[in-house]
């Protein structure tokens, strides 16, 4: 069901926006394809709001991503049922993390509903039906979630703690309305894609994961992400470079001395030598150039990363971001907000960086504060007096400023 959502800055459709290393488009058609076992006979079709579908069927609205094992659980869970139901998941800790302006019912036992509907055999219904049934018609998948306690900058986060509690899991729903929506499941497409090739050839992944093994739990933890590494085909990765927990596409090529972990790569990507990514997930053919550092960061893809200690921020097609442009990704004191429709509203505890469009340029010496989105085609560059553009050939030895493009005197320095 089509829900006509375009999102900004990016100016596209919804099923355009990244999901991992393609699109939320990609992601739903790769999801129903493995569901053949379970669907017999499906057939795709965009319908409107109004028209009565008859069962059995599968609803889903194009706002929505919703992973393999989501849908899977679904399923299996509405199996039995003689009556229409619609996709919810319980509370949680990724519901905790993620909920943030999504603006989905939530109910008393803290249970979030998605717009994923199963029409049972016998029964007909139409798309606004579904998307309003209440709480009692709401069936969850089996969900299990690991908390992991991830190492944080505490007194930089404002936080009473330490660590901050991930889930890790791959059982997914996530409403994508907003560009935040796009950065939030960036964060989670790494360990979705992991879990679900590992899923997908257990023998092979457990053989994979044998020379990990080690004599205490600590020390096999700490070499297991090195042996969780899954690449397509002409994958070229420089012996040098430190590769773990990562799904690469193919033609992706890794220089010397980078350092990958626990990121999906797509197709055709350049990470140069000495680059450092960490959470992120990569759109076809982006190119981060040598000494860049990017942090659950995502990318649409055909665009320039290039920018060191960048955190948390999605990068549209065609843009190109230089070593030294600074978007922050917290707010001291609170929690980061975001323009929703010309309303300020929080982005939840993760950090939350900005967003750029489609041909944006960012120049050196540049500060974006936490949770701007920059529209289609700006280019932001420093205060040009800033920049030395005039220097004398016979400037006397000794201490200068740089003003106003050229060279200030600094008498006693």
């Amino acid at each position: 069901m089509a829900s006509g959502a375009r999102i900004a800055p990016f100016d596209c459709a919804v099923d355009e926006v990244p999901i991992g290393a393609g699109t939320l488009a990609q992601a739903r058609a790769a999801a129903l394809r493995d569901l053949a076992p379970l669907v017999a006979g499906a057939l795709p079709a965009a319908l409107g709001d109004e028209v009565l579908v008859e069962g059995p069927a599968l609803v889903l609205r194009d706002d929505v991503w919703v992973t393999r094992r989501a849908l899977r659980g679904f399923l299996r869970a509405t199996a039995d049922r003689a009556a229409t139901a619609r996709l919810c998941l319980p509370r949680s800790r990724l519901l905790e993390l993620t909920l943030p302006l999504q603006d989905v019912p939530i109910d008393g036992e803290g249970r979030a509903a998605f717009d994923v509907a199963m029409v049972p055999a016998g029964a007909r219904a139409t798309a606004r039906e579904l998307f309003a049934l209440g709480a009692d018609a709401w069936v969850a998948p089996r969900y299990r979630e690991r908390l992991l306690e991830v190492p944080v900058p505490r007194h930089i986060l404002g936080s009473a703690s330490p660590t901050l509690a991930w889930p890790l899991t791959s059982t997914v729903a996530l409403r994508v309305r907003h560009w935040l929506h796009v950065l939030r499941a960036g964060h989670l497409a790494p360990q979705v894609a992991l879990l679900d090739r590992a899923a997908a050839t257990p023998v092979r992944t457990s053989l994979r994961c044998l020379p990990a093994l080690r004599l205490s739990r600590a020390a096999t933890l700490r070499a297991l992400p090195g042996r969780l590494v899954f690449t397509g085909k002409r994958v070229s990765i420089h012996p040098t470079a430190t590769v773990e927990a990562c799904v690469l596409g193919d033609d992706v090529s890794v220089g010397a001395y980078a350092y990958l972990r626990n990121s999906v790569v797509g197709d055709g990507c350049v990470i140069e030598q000495r680059a450092h990514l960490n959470g992120c997930a990569l759109g076809p053919r982006t190119f981060v150039s040598l000494n860049s550092s990017l942090s659950a960061c995502v990318t649409f893809g055909d665009t320039d990363a290039c920018a060191n200690g960048v955190q948390a921020c999605v990068i549209g097609p065609r843009c190109a971001l230089t070593s030294f442009a600074r978007p922050q990704d917290l707010t001291p004191g609170g929690q980061v907000k975001v323009d929703d429709g010309g309303t300020l509203r929080e982005a939840g505890e993760l950090p939350c960086g900005a967003a750029f469009g489609p041909d944006v340029f960012v120049g050196a010496d540049v500060a974006i504060a936490a949770g701007r989105a920059i529209p289609r085609g700006v280019k932001l560059v420093g205060e040009p007096g800033r920049v030395l553009a005039r220097v004398k050939a016979d400037a006397a030895p000794g201490w200068y400023a740089v003003s106003e493009g050229g060279l200030r005197p600094l008498g006693g320095a």
